[in-house]
């Protein structure tokens, strides 16, 4: 009885261990299909190569794990080696949208308009030089009267300056009348008549001398412009001499404005309308340019132009010595733009970012004909329509610069038949903090 419960018992045993093995396997059978199954249907995940990571603020630094920038508050960025076999096959980088985004990274078409030209040079008011005249005897002979007259004061047309004898006069004036009375020919009597002219007699003094047949002793010079007197030194009792100089007259209207102008913009100057001078004596008041000349002359030293205008003065407001300013105002012919923001200057070259139809930022080499209130006009290396890159420029110029980009457009256009590319890691990597 006893052995008949024994047996019984590990029948019941043998049983339920029978059942278990074939439990587990009937479950790893299963499971392992299900991973197999699952494993087929789903793509396997691709792992990009990190070549190192780097702060867009410090490009040529590079470390070899992520983490924290040491020089900004900022997490390292991955340079993927799909990214640099990419780079080599076109000139050119690409960057994360996401960073281009929180960067605040613009683009802006080149454009094709006038470039608009305004500043506002010193200047100066002077004399016109076309309206200065000296007066002259030109017969030796005595002064009997000064009139009183210095040095800056104003003078009309026709005011007296001297009354003077002169011998020479006198006696051209005897041979004159004797010639008159003894029947002379009208050549000869036309002869003395002109002889007086040339010694310097006035011609009103002359004109009477022919309708009153009466000698002259005394003759008084006038001025014979309106001005100011820039010289006169003589005194009553001085003998004259043929050379000496009575006065020197200046006319006041017009007068001269001139500046001095960059010869870079000499291009620019068009005609009259373009300038408006203003003066701190009368902030208000307009003046008229009825002239203006570009000197033929550059300063060598200040690489400038002199710009001289003419400006009727009638009223005399404008003093010779005053400062005076003198705003330019202009455009230039139709050209290809950009904004000056867009343009990175190296010294040595200057450089925009453009954007292809890829997306791919590439840099591009430009020759600048001028820049005027944040437009800078391009001569070469653009066409009308390309995007530059205007804001965020300090990332994608990083970039280009890790990439070799920079160092294959230049290889590129010199001819080169392998393009210039930085190494894949560095000589020595730096450990991120």
């Amino acid at each position: 009885m006893a052995s008949l419960k024994i047996k019984n018992t590990a029948l019941v045993l043998a049983s339920m261990v029978a059942g278990g093995v074939l439990s587990v396997g009937i479950y790893s059978y299963f499971s392992s299909a299900n991973v197999a199954a699952d494993t087929a249907s789903a793509p396997q995940k691709e792992t990009r190569k990190v070549l190192f990571w780097y702060d867009p603020m410090y490009p040529n630094t590079r470390f070899d794990k992520p983490g924290k920038s040491p020089f900004m508050d900022m997490d390292l960025i991955p340079k993927y080696a799909d990214e640099e076999s990419a780079g080599d096959a076109a000139p050119g980088v690409r960057i994360d949208p996401t960073q281009t985004q929180n960067l605040g990274l613009k683009t802006e078409p080149v454009r094709r308009g006038s470039l608009q030209y305004a500043q506002t040079f010193p200047a100066n008011v002077s004399y016109n030089e076309y309206q200065f005249v000296i007066v002259q005897a030109r017969s030796a002979g005595f002064i009997e009267k000064v009139y009183p007259l210095t040095v800056g004061d104003k003078i009309k047309k026709g005011a007296p300056l001297i009354e003077l004898t002169i011998p020479d006069w006198v006696e051209a004036q005897s041979e004159y009348l004797l010639l008159r009375e003894t029947g002379g020919t009208t050549t000869q009597v036309e002869g003395i008549l002109e002889r007086l002219r040339l010694a310097g007699m006035p011609e009103a003094d002359i004109q009477r001398l022919i309708s009153t047949r009466k000698i002259q002793t005394r003759f008084i010079l006038r001025a014979p412009i309106d001005g100011v007197i820039t010289a006169f030194d003589l005194r009553t009792g001085m003998n004259i001499s043929k050379d000496n100089v009575v006065a020197k007259i200046q006319g006041m209207d017009p007068v001269w404005v001139s500046a001095s102008v960059p010869e870079s913009i000499a291009w620019l100057i068009k005609d009259a309308s373009q300038f408006t001078i203003t003066v701190p004596a009368w902030p208000d008041k307009p003046f008229t340019i009825s002239k203006w000349s570009l000197l033929p002359s550059v300063d060598a030293t200040t690489r400038t132009l002199q710009l001289r205008l003419q400006v009727d003065n009638s009223d005399e407001a404008l003093k010779p010595g005053m400062n005076a300013y003198l705003k330019l105002k202009t455009q230039s012919e139709p050209m290809l733009l950009i904004p000056s923001k867009a343009l990175i200057d190296t010294g040595s070259e200057q450089r925009v970012i453009t954007v292809d139809s890829e997306g791919r930022f590439v840099p591009k080499q430009v020759a600048v004909f001028h820049e005027s209130q944040g437009v800078t006009a391009i001569r070469s290396g653009l066409t009308e329509g390309e995007k530059v890159v205007s804001s965020g420029l300090f990332l994608i110029d990083s970039e280009a610069n890790i990439a070799g980009a920079l160092d294959r457009m230049r290889a590129q256009k010199k001819g080169t038949a392998d393009a210039a590319t930085m190494p894949v890691m560095p000589a020595q990597a730096t450990h991120a903090h």
